[in-house]
């Protein structure tokens, strides 16, 4: 899985690098879509992500390959200085102006020592900026909600479901799974409400809701790619 990741970030790079060279404006470089997805403890989020990334790369033959970013690869992008320093490289000067913005923006009320969560939103909205990237958690809706091109999604579930789904996933008693839904869901809502002013319950913050009870893994991709059609964001596939 992390070498088939790893292919997809570097031919998202070198894609990235050459259109930064062949146009001048970055209206014109950063026209390809990207998706958000939110989700409760318990859903499928990641796996939806994945999903998405592999239809694309298998059916819509893209340019450059689709790839799905999560906490861990955020956390090692902003680690490794070197691949932020070449996500930096890929963006015009007039959409490095626009980056700055945006986490000005975002970060005008915030103290000095959130330094992590601005490194944070500069990596998401790089990705987004660039395009054919599915970006998993993190306030990925929020961050990136000016950028042209995004289709933001939220995943819920029946909290009993969700209990279910992590006491199979990670083998514990259905009490642990039951508090550790719990704690996690009340620390991703103190989290995005300290950090980003929102309210993830809230649907009026996404493109589309999907309960992820109802619907397989692929049924949920597929149905998330099919709105986006909808919604013209495919027309250069």
């Amino acid at each position: 899985m992390t070498a088939a990741i790893d292919k997809f970030m570097n031919a998202q790079a070198i894609y990235w690098q050459k259109q930064k060279f062949q146009h001048e404006e970055p209206e014109k470089v950063n026209r390809l879509p990207f998706v958000t997805i939110s989700r409760e403890y318990g859903c499928c989020g990641y796996q939806v992500a994945l999903k998405i990334t592999e239809i694309f790369n298998e059916e819509f033959n893209p340019d450059p390959l689709w790839a799905a970013y999560d906490r861990k690869l955020f956390n090692r992008i902003m680690s490794d200085t070197g691949l932020s320093s070449s996500l930096v490289d890929t963006l015009t000067n007039k959409a490095r102006n626009k980056l700055t913005d945006l986490v000005q923006t975002t970060f005008s009320n915030f103290p000095p020592q959130v330094a992590v969560h601005k490194k944070l939103v500069e990596t998401i909205a790089m990705l987004a900026m660039n395009g054919n990237v599915v970006i998993v958690g993190r306030g990925g809706n929020r961050v990136t909600r000016d950028i042209p091109g995004g289709f933001h999604v939220r995943l819920i579930a029946p909290f009993e479901v969700r209990v279910e789904k992590i006491e199979k996933a990670m083998n514990i008693s259905k009490l642990k799974a039951t508090n550790l839904v719990k704690e996690k869901t009340k620390e991703r809502e103190s989290y995005m409400k300290e950090f980003f002013k929102l309210d993830l319950s809230d649907p009026h913050n996404y493109d589309m809701v999907i309960n992820d009870s109802e619907f397989s893994v692929e049924n949920s991709a597929r149905i998330i790619i099919q709105a986006m059609r909808y919604r013209g964001l495919l027309d250069r596939e």
